[in-house]
């Protein structure tokens, strides 16, 4: 072998001892790792590299990540599987959301923060349906078709009832609407006239109640609620505008959250409180 080979295998030689010592070690204690960094190899510096590189590890040194969850009960689920001593819960119902610090900060020990369950509630379709609608002015066909469509929600009257006067709001399309009056009954009775020939045809009259009860679920996990709608409408020029105005559904909503605040209070591990407010960033 030439002189000049051997220097080449020296110097290689020396590249790869010097790749090797400054391979990351780990240290016994705190699950830290520490590379040989000087060129001359004499003093190691102490890297801790948890949060940016726990795949140097065999496993993950601790638990982190973001979960996003939709129904109390699965909230629950995760808290309790992963609970820790520093575990704190959050409610918000502004956000509509409830979060669970898993790793937050102990009576005595502080907390990395950084493994977080968070409970986003979702409306259901029917209650949307209905928020919608909700103060909105139009014909009264529309009106009909919302109740044929959702009559599964309607509880008062018998959604039967409901649903024959909406096939009633249909059969008058080509009719002038005269005027209304509240009955004793607490009912609203709108007289209208056929159009017969440009001419005014038989009289006739719509019979509605003044309100309605509907059986609504909040958000997707939570129980139903019974919500009130107010019929409202307006005659003029012998054209009728209808519609409805739910009963501070602000009222609903925060009664369901407050529900949902306590089924997961009362599932999860005994002494975690669910505080009102959120986390800081």
């Amino acid at each position: 072998m030439s002189a000049e080979d051997t220097m080449t295998t020296d110097t290689q030689d020396a590249i790869n001892a010097g790749v090797k010592i400054a391979e990351p070690k780990p240290l016994e204690e705190h699950n830290r790792f520490y590379a040989l960094t000087p060129a001359d190899g004499s003093a190691p510096v102490i890297v801790d590299l948890l949060d940016k590189a726990q795949h140097l590890a065999e496993t993950p040194l601790r638990k982190t990540g973001l979960v996003i969850l939709h129904t109390a009960t699965s909230l629950v689920a995760y808290i309790n599987r992963h609970h820790t001593e520093g575990t704190e819960v959050w409610a918000d119902v502004e956000r509509s959301a409830i979060r669970a610090v898993i790793n937050g900060n102990a009576t005595n020990t502080p907390g990395h923060g950084d493994h977080i369950a968070t409970l986003m509630l979702r409306k259901t379709p029917s209650w949307l349906a209905w928020e919608k609608a909700s103060g909105q002015m139009g014909s009264q066909v529309r009106l009909a078709e919302l109740i044929e469509d959702r009559a599964i929600d309607i509880v008062k009257p018998a959604s039967a009832d409901l649903l024959e006067v909406a096939q009633t709001f249909k059969a008058a399309r080509s009719v002038d609407f005269e005027s209304s009056q509240r009955l004793s009954t607490g009912e609203v009775a709108i007289v209208y006239r056929e159009q017969v020939d440009a001419k005014a045809g038989r009289k006739g009259e719509l019979t509605i109640p003044e309100t309605f009860e509907l059986a609504l679920v909040p958000y997707e996990g939570s129980p139903t609620y019974k919500v009130t709608a107010r019929l409202r409408y307006r005659i003029a020029e012998g054209q009728l505008s209808i519609g409805f105005v739910l009963d501070r559904p602000e009222d609903v909503l925060r009664a369901a959250f407050d529900d949902i605040a306590v089924e997961v209070e009362s599932g999860i591990d005994e002494g975690t409180p669910v505080l009102t407010g959120w986390p800081g960033a």
